[in-house]
């Protein structure tokens, strides 16, 4: 019979310190960066999460066949890495991200002269990658839609300085989780290559990475659970180690968005410290273009529903090709305590609008799709009523010490067997 966890907030109170585990994004890419440098360098504070272990695993593999198991993004990271590698090899992945679009970044990569085959379905994991001599030689243009994934970007742009023409992108429609692309360039720029991103154009000239030392900053989007139990218990302290507020992640707008949803965040030492104060003014609607912060758009929908404030969330496009149906999902899992989500869909825009109060007469049995947002986002309310989270433990994709410190800070959580 399969676990779940049945969670609850007994002393109505959260408080306690939580040392953050380092970031799989930011660590992701230091990992490519790593392994593009003609000298090696240490990377201090790397995430233990299941993505980041694949990564890990497929970069040091000297086998075929490479499996990236759930990991989205260390598969998209790796298919380029591999077009600058020293053999043939497959790259597989599970089930789930089977489903889920690789042809844009493969499109690039071909036009530039990669030698990729699909093995199954067109446009769709496992691909066959054979190493090019000369890859962007002839050409090192390539024309990539924005608005589907940062991930296909993120991808050619760690491998640019190493072609030997350098590469241009030209991108088309507005860049989705742009922040995420900034992130790149960012620790690029740390590792000595710069870039010239002019209107929809970016540039990076052919140049080595620098080997220096890095480390790795605590997770804002894993952050964002933390606030928002801090908004939902009738009263919360705590202590967030590792995080920075000059962060170069895009979720560190957490702290700006729970300002308004009652959560002060004050600068320590050592990180931040989060105290639950209210919502001073009655906040009739709250509005939020989430573009920018998509992966803590799912926590956000919880704590409206949790608090009962009507929320109007835009810029939700990629959620539909995350590890779930993100929108399906939270529209399937927010009527189970009486909470709508109307969905308006656009050609270059997602909204939702979340509208309720959350109300149960029993305890919430929440499915988690195989995605760990899923399961996470839907832990806070437990500080209103017991609810039961079903598969806890997809959570090691990104956060695997998730359940080990919600539980330092106040929340009871109870193993117990379904049918």
């Amino acid at each position: 019979m399969p676990i779940v966890n049945r969670l609850s907030l007994p002393q109505q109170k959260l408080s306690g310190t939580v040392v953050l585990e380092p970031s799989k994004s930011i660590s992701n890419r230091a990992l490519v960066i790593r392994s593009l440098c003609k000298e090696p360098f240490e990377i201090h504070r790397l995430s233990s999460s299941d993505d980041t272990d694949a990564l890990i695993a497929m970069l040091a593999s000297t086998e075929e066949v490479l499996y990236s198991g759930h990991a989205g993004s260390s598969y998209r990271f790796m298919v380029a890495r591999a077009c600058l590698g020293d053999r043939e090899v497959t790259i597989d992945a599970s089930e789930q991200l089977r489903r889920r679009p690789i042809g844009p970044l493969v499109k690039a990569l071909q036009a530039l002269g990669a030698d990729i085959t699909y093995l199954n379905k067109e446009g769709f994991p496992p691909l066959k990658v054979k190493p090019v001599k000369g890859l962007g030689k002839k050409v090192n243009e390539v024309t990539l839609q924005a608005g589907i994934s940062s991930q296909y970007l993120t991808a050619l742009l760690l491998i640019a300085p190493m072609l030997p023409k350098g590469l241009t992108v030209h991108l088309t429609g507005e860049p989705v989780s742009a922040s995420y692309i900034q992130m790149t360039l960012a620790m690029m720029e740390y590792f000595g290559v710069p870039h010239q991103w002019t209107d929809n154009t970016i540039r990076v000239e052919h140049g080595g990475y620098k080997a220096r030392d890095y480390s790795v900053e605590g997770d804002w989007s894993s952050a964002s659970y933390l606030y928002s139990m801090a908004a939902l218990a009738e009263s919360a302290e705590i202590s967030i180690e590792g995080l920075k507020t000059d962060s170069i992640q895009g979720d560190v707008v957490t702290k700006d968005i729970y300002a308004q949803l009652g959560v002060e965040t004050t600068i320590t030492e050592n990180g931040i410290h989060i105290q639950k104060k209210g919502i001073k003014e009655k906040l009739k609607e709250f509005k939020y273009d989430f573009s920018r912060c998509p992966d803590i758009a799912q926590t956000v929908m919880v704590t409206l529903a949790g608090l009962g404030i009507k929320g109007v969330l835009s810029g939700l496009q990629t959620l539909r090709i995350k590890e779930s149906d993100r929108i399906m999902a939270m529209y399937t899992e927010l009527e189970r305590v009486k909470t709508k989500l109307l969905v308006k869909e656009e050609a270059d825009n997602l909204t939702v609008i979340v509208v309720g109060k959350a109300k149960w007469k029993d305890r919430a049995k929440f499915n988690t799709y195989e995605d760990h947002r899923m399961a996470m986002a839907f832990v806070p309310l437990g500080c209103i009523h017991p609810v039961i989270i079903k598969d806890p433990d997809v959570v090691s994709k990104s956060y695997p010490g998730f359940w080990k410190d919600i539980e330092s800070i106040g929340i009871k959580i109870e193993k117990q067997k379904i049918k």
